[in-house]
């Protein structure tokens, strides 16, 4: 990425100041300038991975302060500099203990001052944001093998995500979110709450029958407990509120009973809210206009724009489909990346091991190994694979 590609969020009343940073910073980084909060605020939500927000102290409402708090909401990475004329002892406190900012700056501040200021702060996003890929690399490599584990013992709940994960992604593109990780991370773990429920109550509220009040008082609690499971993990903080909140509906329905309502629910939960109940609302052969039309019966539970835009993304936009071929062959066979087109029984008792549908990874078929060799797994095993295409060489084969 080019230098002047890195941009510098600057809100100051001072419009000599927007100067000075666009005359300094030419060419270097793009600085975008605002006298309003809301403005800068409004801008800044569609630039989440700005590295730097320099503000000054006096601003309207909250002032200079209470912005950069509420700025690390949307740019948690960036590097948050008070520019100010306030030499107190109790501002410069408050700027760190209150705001965060990485540095505080008195004006008037030298030419050579500020661009060193604004050359540290770029390296120091620049060193959060590497930790905090190799961070989610890491964990994420972690939270894989954990919900590979989990399948084998509750297949039929968590065979949905990997479909979930493929449409999170495409809608995230036109969401303005350009970190998916969270999200991504909530979809792999939200079938956690329905793991841990009894059969015979998950199976009647998913056939929308009616419920004891034992049962919905166990119902209710599983948002709760997934919660509790995941929040103590580090980093897993947000992920656990995602998950919490992933069946509020936007109308204020669901669980749980006293959560928010509307836009107050977190864009990751609405997300998760729409594509979980759409996958129940879908065909086998996946999403189509009649489960868009299924949702529609209780539209009023979902994001309104969310739900045009799925519609419009996930039916139009389809892509360039691979091509795949399905065949049947022996567990010893099997690779990474095949999808189970029948399920996986075990070879005397039929007891279902993993649900059609599922995507297998290095870890589900060492484990499917492993069972065939204590238990016995039923084969040939039918999956469908992709079909790699030999790219045609410019140099014969035959000399």
């Amino acid at each position: 990425m080019a230098e002047n590609d890195f941009k510098i969020l600057l809100i100051d009343e001072d419009k000599k100041v927007h100067l000075a940073f666009q005359q300094l910073f030419a060419g270097k980084f793009n600085v975008q300038a605002f006298t309003d909060p809301e403005e800068a605020l409004d801008w800044l939500k569609k630039n989440r991975n700005t590295p730097v927000i320099v503000s000054g102290f006096n601003l309207p409402g909250a002032g200079g302060l209470g912005f950069l708090k509420t700025s690390e909401k949307f740019a948690p990475m960036a590097s948050r500099i008070l520019l100010t004329g306030e030499k107190s002892v109790e501002v410069a406190k408050r700027a760190i203990n209150e705001a965060g900012v990485f540095m505080f700056l008195l004006k008037p501040v030298a030419k050579s001052e500020l661009i060193s200021a604004i050359s540290a702060a770029m390296s120091h996003h620049a060193k959060i944001a590497q930790e905090r890929a190799l961070l989610e690399k890491t964990l994420s490599g972690s939270v894989k093998l954990l919900i590979d584990m989990l399948a084998l013992f509750h297949s039929e709940a968590f065979r949905r995500t990997t479909v979930m994960r493929q449409q999170a992604s495409r809608l995230a593109k036109y969401l303005g979110i350009s970190k998916t990780w969270e999200l991504d991370m909530a979809i792999m773990f939200s079938p956690l709450g329905e793991a841990l429920l009894p059969k015979h109550v998950l199976s009647r509220y998913h056939a929308a029958r009616s419920l004891s009040a034992q049962e919905r008082e166990v119902l209710a609690m599983a948002p709760g407990q997934t919660r509790d499971l995941l929040k103590n993990i580090p980093h897993l903080e947000k992920v656990a509120d995602i998950l919490y909140l992933g069946g509020r509906g936007y109308d204020g329905s669901g669980f749980p009973e006293d959560g928010p309502v509307g836009e107050d629910i977190p864009l990751n939960a609405r997300v998760l809210k729409l594509l979980t109940d759409l996958w129940f609302a879908s065909a086998e052969q996946g999403v189509d206009a009649a489960a868009f039309e299924a949702l529609k019966i209780n539209a009023k539970q979902y994001d309104p724009k969310l739900l045009e835009l799925a519609e419009n993304v996930l039916l139009t936009e389809s892509g360039e489909p691979q091509p795949t071929e399905v065949i049947s062959c022996y567990i010893k066979a099997l690779r990474p990346g095949d999808e189970l087109v029948d399920d996986i029984l075990s070879e005397g008792s039929n007891e279902l091991i993993l649900s059609r549908g599922h995507q297998l990874t290095l870890t589900t078929i060492r484990r499917l190994s492993q069972y065939h060799q204590v238990a016995g797994v039923r084969q040939p095993v039918r999956v469908r694979r992709l079909v790699t295409l030999i790219e045609p060489t410019k140099e014969p084969l035959i000399a």
